[in-house]
């Protein structure tokens, strides 16, 4: 149902071909035509206000395949395939109209492969206008010394190209890391002035999960960046180089042409690099082909620019998502820190969506909490009352009477704490971890040293857990001491007027 969720919203809301689509989703094309065939049968259209099961339940009626199918004259589609602008989807769905029972677009490529190859025609393949972005990391770096520490550093370089103008992008990093590498498609797409329809990035940890042929897992805060832009995201295939050439014969003429010319140059800064770089590029762009008129900045204006897709209003907010769970207080961890949701979704696994300025929790497809970001580490907790229980009752067995009769049970000093932990927040439901915490100390210290610990914890009016346990620790060192130190009294046991002279007795 995600895909199928997904195909739709690529169809209606992005504008993307059949085959754009399954390349996308890792998907066949008769499974992406299916769908949207019986999504129109159904009445279904985009934006979706049905769940997974409405869905499921309104798509998929049976095909029915009759007779065998017209074969398309192959030697008509390759002249045709001669012309401008002309494309196998274009001329198979003239096809398919003419013979709604006719092959499905696999054969009908598959038919003209076939084709070329018992006429020895060999395939050159022709990029479309501002169609994709091709994008890596280059596999040479260079270096800038710290000023602050005097060290040598490393900065690796980020390199984007449309290939139908070969028109690049390049810019430095101080890392590879998934914050750089948004941000460096997000700078891409505003030097392009525009967003083509795909993205093709390497099988690269930052873009993709996890790898694979069939159906690699993107990155969450990667894919939502490409969302945002209205471009989709296809990984190339994993020792596939000529799924990106165009991207790595460009690496190669940046190696060449941009970072060789500034290799004697010292820099003691990214951006000192980057303005380097900078200079370069504009002559690199500017400088004329070899065997065609002009140039790739005059090649970009003609060929690509007039068919991206144009920016956003808005300027990605970059966000971090993490898989987590909803804890028996009802609240969710991220970063140190804690963010209530419903108290009803106790246990059940989520999705954090962490941006500079908000934290968003799911639950699937469903925003069930958003806060403020929290960065006071004097008050980690930030609670809603709307997701309290009625009346502060128990959730999940935990309750402020449950650990007053824990701690009764140790003593009255222990007790004390206990409740002065409890009221040291404005939720006693936001100490429960710390109640726990302190639970579970006491399992292995004897309850003397827990009071004694206890006594000295409300004397200096400490009530957290992670000081409870340093103070726990050094009273529990202190007790052992004095009992190693203890003189033992009996008559077996020389005084010290046996050693007087220091003498050898005989």
């Amino acid at each position: 149902m995600l895909k199928a969720r997904e195909i739709l919203r690529l169809k209606h809301q992005v504008g993307l071909s059949l085959r754009e689509i399954g390349q996308s989703l890792s998907c066949g094309k008769t499974t992406v035509s299916e769908i949207l065939k019986r999504a129109e049968n159904a009445g279904i259209t985009w934006p979706i206000e049905l769940n997974d099961k409405q869905l499921m339940s309104l798509l998929y009626p049976p095909v029915k395949k009759e007779g065998l199918p017209p074969e398309p004259d192959m030697e008509y589609v390759f002249y045709e395939m001669k012309k401008k602008g002309v494309t196998l989807m274009l001329l198979w769905e003239e096809y398919k109209e003419k013979h709604p029972d006719g092959v499905m677009y696999t054969q009908f490529c598959e038919r003209y492969r076939k084709f070329k190859k018992s006429n020895a025609i060999t395939l050159h393949i022709e990029h479309k206008a501002g169609e994709a972005m091709q994008v890596d990391w280059a596999g040479q770096t260079m270096s800038y010394v710290d000023p602050n520490s005097n060290k040598k550093k490393l900065a690796y370089i980020f390199v984007a190209v449309l290939p139908a103008s070969a028109y690049p992008f390049v810019y430095a990093y101080d890392d590879t890391k998934l914050p750089n590498w948004i941000d460096a498609h997000v700078k891409a797409y505003e030097y392009f002035g525009g967003v083509p329809k795909i993205t093709i990035p390497d099988n690269t940890k930052t873009a993709v999960n996890t790898p694979d042929l069939i159906d690699p897992v993107l990155n969450k805060t990667y894919n939502e960046m490409a969302r945002h832009y209205r471009t989709t995201l296809i990984p190339a295939r994993a020792g596939r180089p000529k799924d990106k050439a165009a991207d790595e014969n460009m690496v190669g003429n940046v190696s060449r042409r941009i970072l060789a010319p500034l290799r004697n140059r010292q820099f003691f800064s990214i951006h000192d690099i980057n303005q380097a770089i900078k200079e370069e590029l504009v002559k690199f762009i500017n400088r004329p082909f070899q065997k065609m008129e002009g140039n790739r900045l005059t090649a970009f204006e003609k060929i690509d620019k007039p068919f991206l897709q144009p920016l956003p209003a808005a300027r990605y907010e970059y966000s971090e998502w993490k898989e987590t769970k909803v804890q028996f207080n009802y609240h969710v961890e991220y970063d140190g820190f804690f963010y209530s949701v419903h108290y009803s979704h106790v246990g059940q696994a989520c999705s954090v969506r962490a941006t500079a300025k908000a934290i968003e929790i799911y639950l699937g497809h469903e925003r069930i909490a958003a806060h403020p970001r929290n960065y006071n580490t004097f008050k980690r907790y930030t609670t809603l009352p709307e997701h309290m229980p009625e009346e502060h009752k128990a959730v999940t067995g935990w309750s402020n009477d449950r650990f007053l009769s824990w701690a009764e049970k140790i003593g009255p000093n222990t007790r004390e704490l206990i409740q002065r932990v409890l009221d040291s927040r404005e939720y006693s439901v936001q100490t429960y971890r710390s109640c726990m915490g302190i639970m579970r100390l006491a399992k292995d210290i004897p309850k003397e040293i827990m009071e004694k610990a206890s006594r000295e914890a409300l004397d200096r009016q400490i009530y957290s857990y992670k000081y409870f346990n340093i103070i726990l620790k050094q009273t529990a060192a202190k007790v052992k001491e004095e009992h190693a130190e203890k003189i033992i009294k009996h008559d077996n046991v020389r005084g010290s007027s046996s050693y007087i002279g220091g003498g050898i007795h005989a």
